[in-house]
């Protein structure tokens, strides 16, 4: 509770949040309300502010919202572990105040509740990009051309992937996949999962980004901006009424048919590619997601078990040295 005077501290804690009469919003997030109590007891007099969260969502949104209002007064941000360190959001703000601007933006693009995360990108490369200049101007802001949106998004995501001056995502995965073939035996073919993702399924990542973060930025408001959820990379499910996320549309094919007769085998017996009838197996290539026995999780070729085994320590090891 607020207490209202000026000379104590006032606690906020994300799981009491909903509990205020007086916070009149109809902001379904609690992430996005904390903000707005944090200012509200500003105004009301308070000169700490201590909220009692762990979340990544409101320690964003806490920087944005101290540097869009100036706010002066002391605001903490403490965790529920007594281990943790406690953040003064101020000094924060006043540090990265140049990256700031981006950073609601940056951080739903990289992953968030709402928006799925890349592998391989975490949230220090997205910081170190920023700090570097590149920023994402456009967005988060509701009334932006998403065309725009969309090019100055795939120039930020390829520099996080160390490309630049790419037109679309795909370019990105290609160069990428590149790369790390060279890297390594022929056997070893890199994961899909550790590629960038395709033109396709990146549109609508960056359709959820925006949508989020046109909510985040409009935190200070009573209510969130007015979007159709449908056209930004949601859909309905009919079985539970719930929404899902889009992960591509369903006449997109995974690969060019090209690729694909080059890459795959047809193999559907109860143990498939364990002989030289397999096409993957003769050519001493693992089996791929493109590969019949995909769906039967029984394949018999070893070099795609040993192609799994390297991509997921590989992944592993590009994770953990990405992120504090």
């Amino acid at each position: 509770m607020i207490t209202g005077s000026s000379d104590i501290p006032v606690e906020i804690h994300r799981n009491n949040i909903m509990d205020r009469v007086d916070l009149r919003t109809t902001h379904e997030e609690a992430d996005v309300i904390i903000p707005r109590q944090v200012v509200q007891a500003i105004e009301e007099g308070a000169v700490c502010v201590r909220v009692i969260c762990d979340h990544t969502d409101v320690f964003v949104l806490l920087l944005h919202v101290y540097l869009t209002m100036n706010l002066t007064c002391t605001v903490l941000m403490e965790s529920t572990s007594a281990d943790r360190t406690i953040v003064d959001i101020g000094a924060t703000t006043q540090k990265n105040k140049a990256i700031i601007p981006s950073l609601l933006a940056a951080h739903a693009l990289s992953g968030c509740d709402t928006v799925a995360r890349l592998t391989g990108i975490g949230k220090i490369k997205v910081i170190k990009q920023l700090e570097k200049g590149l920023h994402l101007d456009h967005l988060g802001v509701k009334d932006a051309s998403f065309d725009l949106v969309l090019s100055e998004a795939t120039s930020f995501i390829a520099a996080c992937y160390g490309r630049y001056n790419k037109a679309s995502m795909s370019d990105v995965r290609y160069e990428v996949w590149l790369s790390k073939l060279g890297k390594k035996n022929i056997r070893n073919m890199p994961k899909l999962q550790a590629l960038p993702p395709t033109t396709e399924s990146f549109l609508e990542n960056v359709k959820r980004a925006h949508l989020q973060t046109c909510i985040w930025k409009a935190t200070l408001e009573q209510d969130p901006p007015t979007f159709n959820v449908l056209e930004f990379g949601w859909k309905k499910e009919v079985v539970g009424k719930v929404l899902s996320p889009v992960l591509i549309a369903d006449d997109k094919p995974l690969a060019p048919a090209s690729v694909l007769k080059l890459v795959s085998c047809g193999c559907s017996s109860d143990q498939p590619c364990g002989t030289a009838r397999c096409r993957c197996y003769s050519a001493h290539l693992p089996c791929t997601m493109f590969c019949s026995c995909h769906q039967t999780c029984n394949c018999a070729n070893r070099l795609t078990k040993e192609a799994d085994t390297n991509s997921d320590s590989e992944a592993e090891d590009c994770d953990s040295n990405d992120e504090t």
